[in-house]
C-alpha cells in the first residue's frame, strides 16, 4: 500500500531541484494504453479530466541535510494512462514506462490542535471519497522551489494565504504502492481553527473535510480502520506521528499499516 522513500525533518529552503533529460522508455503498447484510457476515461460522465504538465521524478538524494531532487517534464495524460490506469504496464515494462509525477501533500495541523484531512469527492479520477490531504502534484514553473506547490494547493483548495500558515517543513517522501507516484509530506501547522478550515473547503476535488485531535489516543484511535483513506493520507498521519511521538511509535504504526488495521 505505502512505501517509506524517507523520513527527514528539514526546513524551507532545504530541497534543490534541477532539470535533466527524460528517462522515460516509449513502449508502442503502452502509448496507446495511454491513448486508450484517456478517450475512455472522457466518455464517462461527470468525470474531471485535463492535461496539465507535470514533473517527472528521475532521481533523489538526501545530501548534506538537502533534499536534491532530478525532474523532467511529462503530463496528466501520460500519468492516468500509466500509473493510475496501467500500473500492470510498468510490472511488464519497469517504471521507467510510467509517468511517476512528483505530488506533493500536507500534514496539516490547525492552531487549536487538530490534523485535517480532505474527503474527496466522487468525481476525482482516483480513490473517490476517501481521505486525503489537501495535497496535488508540483507544477514546472514552481520546480524551483518545491515549498511554493505547498503553499499553491493549500491557496486552491482553503483559499489560504501566506499568514494563514505558520510554519511549513518537509517529514519524508513516501510512495504510494498502487499509483507507483513519489510524494514529499510535509508538516504544515495553520493560523486558523479547524471551524474556520471547514467553511473554506473547496467542492471541486474534496466534498467536506475531516479532522483528528493532534494527540496520540486520537490518532491511535483514527488509524484502527486505515481503509478510509488513501496511501498518501496514512503517510501524512504515520510521518507526523513520528515527528510528534518518535522513531518507536512510527516503526511500529508502520508496520501494521500494511494490514487493515492499526492499534486494534
Amino acid at each position: 500500500m505505502l512505501t517509506i522513500l524517507l523520513t527527514c525533518d528539514l526546513p524551507e529552503g532545504s530541497i534543490r531541484t534541477r532539470w535533466v533529460e527524460s528517462t522515460r522508455r516509449i513502449v508502442p503498447e503502452v502509448e496507446q494504453a495511454i491513448e486508450h484510457s484517456w478517450q475512455a476515461k472522457l466518455q464517462q460522465p461527470n468525470i474531471k479530466l485535463w492535461d496539465g504538465p507535470m514533473c517527472r521524478l528521475q532521481r533523489w538524494e538526501l545530501r548534506g541535510g538537502e533534499l536534491h531532487l532530478d525532474l523532467s517534464p511529462t503530463s496528466y495524460r501520460t500519468f492516468f494512462g500509466t500509473n493510475m490506469s496501467n500500473p500492470q504496464l510498468l510490472d511488464k515494462y519497469g517504471r521507467e514506462v510510467g509517468a511517476n509525477p512528483l505530488g506533493v501533500s500536507p500534514a496539516l495541523e490547525t492552531c487549536d490542535g487538530y490534523l485535517m484531512l480532505g474527503r474527496r469527492n466522487s468525481t476525482v479520477a482516483y480513490y473517490p471519497n476517501l481521505l486525503h490531504p489537501f495535497a496535488g502534484a508540483l507544477e514546472p514553473e514552481e520546480a524551483d522551489d518545491v515549498f511554493k506547490a505547498i503553499r499553491r494547493e493549500l491557496r486552491e483548495e482553503l483559499h489560504f494565504h501566506d499568514g494563514d500558515l505558520a510554519e511549513i517543513r518537509l517529514m519524508g517522501m513516501v510512495e504510494d504502492a498502487n499509483l507507483r507516484q513519489p510524494e514529499p509530506i510535509f508538516y504544515v501547522r495553520s493560523t486558523r481553527s479547524r471551524a474556520e478550515i471547514e467553511k473554506l473547503v473547496q467542492q471541486e476535488e474534496h466534498h467536506d473535510s475531516w479532522a483528528v485531535r493532534a494527540d496520540r489516543q486520537a490518532m491511535e484511535e483514527a488509524l484502527r480502520d486505515v481503509s478510509r483513506f488513501t496511501p498518501v493520507g496514512v503517510a501524512s498521519l504515520l510521518l507526523w506521528g513520528r515527528s510528534r511521538f518518535g522513531d518507536a511509535w512510527f516503526g511500529k504504526a508502520h508496520g501494521l499499516s500494511e494490514g487493515k488495521t492499526l492499534f486494534a
